[in-house]
């Protein structure tokens, strides 16, 4: 942009003041955050009904169950109708009656002359259907449209029904600035969301609830980054149509079916995890020696020390359905497990790290909605407390990095924990901390959540993240920073690491760090407990 602001003017296309609820979060965030709505463009369309005749003759009756279900049984949370009267008050609007044309609608050149009066910086459309033609053209950076499915691999609709239906683990969504071609304009945002593929409904509202910052992030850097982030799309995916009442049947028996097997798998399957080791020149994987099958070792973090080399770890109990941290050394050849915390919360990811001849320690304590830093005493192994660096939400898995003499804490909330990375930024490693400009920074359930340490490599700098696609842990991502800033954090794929081959362990992996010579990381397996049967069905219980 030619200079900074710290606002945009935006227009809203509808056909009415009644909108979606995830239609209504929209607006409101982005005028919550400071965009200006400055004109309401209205669908005025008047054409005449068909008679009685015409609507048998054309009604698709091979799509009657889908119509039907999906008028009058079909209430997702997100899709209630939210009137948007009290954000539109003193707003201009125009009425438009667009000219259609097969099934696309153009505007009337008196129609676009009076948007383009308006001088928008965009205008988000959430109404008029497929739009064409020189309306496309009247705000300075076009019209916005959604598109909740990735275009590469689905055009067409019904939002994230096809993906529910041929099992395809990952949903994308794009913010796309529209083009004269159906779902393959430019895409301004990317997001990604895993498939809960035994409820539609509750997947549903994943893809509208979660997408609703898409517009605010695009504005936030335009303001801050002077730069829209372009990308064509160059999708050769076929356009898919509702279903027909073959296809719903199939959708109804899937429904129930994947139901009862997600409750019976979440009773009777569950994760047990393990640490293992690398040492450096050494092929050998060890693994640790869990000391009953009611507990569990996961999250591990190593560091080397002029007196020892520790890994500080994960220990879970089914039992009490919670985690306590441990400490392995080695110089007791990583075979004995000493206890370091007994909170009254769960206690994971022991994120460690030396600054200034210190021994730090950032553990996840997401019940207390703080990150609080503590002192690892050496003598002792014991944890101190220190300071609390962030507070007033659950946050998870906190890692931080020193970069440009600032500190980055990069984490998740509680709430959206495999898809959102935030990125909190300090002059000092006490804080305070202040949130990144364009919070959140990502929303990827395939490399949101952190993983372990940021490293560098080669001179590229490394953040490894969770890739939770298919299932939780299913493997690491690796992700090279190119840029990094209170404004800006850009990556590019970098590489994966999948679980360990040939093992026990070998059904995910979600932490991996390396010091002194020794490379730690977990390794996931399912088994069947009692206890862990028994934490399972008293959640379900209490839900």
């Amino acid at each position: 942009m030619e200079n900074k602001r710290k606002s945009l003017r935006f227009g809203l296309m509808v056909n009415s003041l009644t909108v979606e609820h995830w239609q209504y979060d929209t607006i409101k965030m982005l005028m919550d955050n400071g965009m200006k709505l400055s004109l309401i463009i209205q669908n005025s369309d008047s054409a005449p009904a068909p008679s009685l005749y015409q609507k048998i003759k054309d009604y698709p009756f091979k799509r009657v169950l889908f119509r039907v279900w999906h008028r009058f049984l079909f209430s997702p949370r997100s899709k209630y109708p939210t009137d948007i009267t009290e954000l539109t008050q003193d707003i201009p609007t125009i009425f438009c009656a667009p000219v259609i044309r097969g099934i696309s609608s153009y505007f009337e050149e008196i129609d676009i002359q009076e948007i383009r009066n308006q001088n928008l910086d965009f205008i988000l459309r959430f109404g008029f259907d497929i739009v064409r033609g020189e309306v496309l053209n009247t705000a300075k950076y076009g019209i916005w449209s959604f598109h909740h499915d990735d275009e590469r691999i689905i055009r067409g609709g019904p939002p994230g029904f096809w993906e529910f239906m041929k099992k395809i683990h990952n949903n994308g969504v794009i913010l796309q600035r529209l083009t004269n071609t159906l779902d393959k304009g430019i895409v301004l945002r990317r997001l990604n969301f895993q498939t809960i593929l035994h409820s539609y409904r509750a997947h549903l509202d994943q893809l509208y609830f979660g997408s609703v910052q898409m517009p605010l992030q695009v504005c936030k850097d335009l303001i801050n980054n002077g730069v829209l982030k372009e990308e064509p799309s160059v999708s050769e995916a076929d356009i898919l149509h509702p279903p027909t009442n073959f296809k719903m049947i199939e959708y109804f028996i899937k429904s129930v079916t994947r139901r009862i097997g997600f409750h019976l798998n979440d009773l009777f399957r569950q994760e047990d995890w393990n640490v293992g080791y690398r040492e450096l020149n050494h092929n050998d994987i060890h693994w640790f020696k869990k000391p009953k099958k009611s507990c569990y070792f996961a999250d591990p973090f190593v560091i080397k020390t002029d007196k020892d080399t520790y890994i500080f770890f994960e220990w879970y109990s089914y039992s009490r359905g919670k985690a306590d941290l441990a400490v392995a050394l080695k110089s007791e050849n990583f075979e004995k497990y000493h206890k370091i915390t007994n909170f009254k919360e769960h206690r994971s990811y022991p994120f460690v790290f030396e600054h200034e001849g210190k021994i730090y320690c950032l553990p996840e304590a997401n019940e207390t909605k703080e990150a609080a830093l503590y002192r690892f005493n050496e003598d002792k192994l014991t944890l101190e407390k220190d300071c609390v660096l962030l507070s007033g939400f659950p946050i998870v898995d906190a890692t931080l990095y020193h970069h440009n003499n600032k500190w980055f804490m990069f984490l998740v909330n509680q709430k959206n924990s495999h898809t959102h990375l935030e990125i909190y930024h300090s002059d000092n490693l006490k804080g305070p901390y202040l949130p990144h400009a364009n919070n959140p920074v990502m929303i990827d359930c395939s490399k949101a959540r952190p993983a372990g340490k940021i490293f560098e490599y080669q001179g590229k700098i490394i953040r490894p993240s969770q890739n939770s696609t298919i299932h939780y842990g299913q493997s690491i991502t690796l992700e090279e920073i190119e840029k990094l800033s209170e404004t800006e954090f850009l990556t590019k794929p970098f590489g994966t690491i999948d679980p360990v081959e040939d093992s026990d362990y070998d059904k995910g992996i979600h932490t991996m760090n390396s010091d002194g010579g020794i490379t730690v990381f977990d390794g996931k397996r399912f088994v069947f407990t009692l206890f862990g049967f028994k934490q399972q069905l008293k959640q379900k219980i209490n839900k």
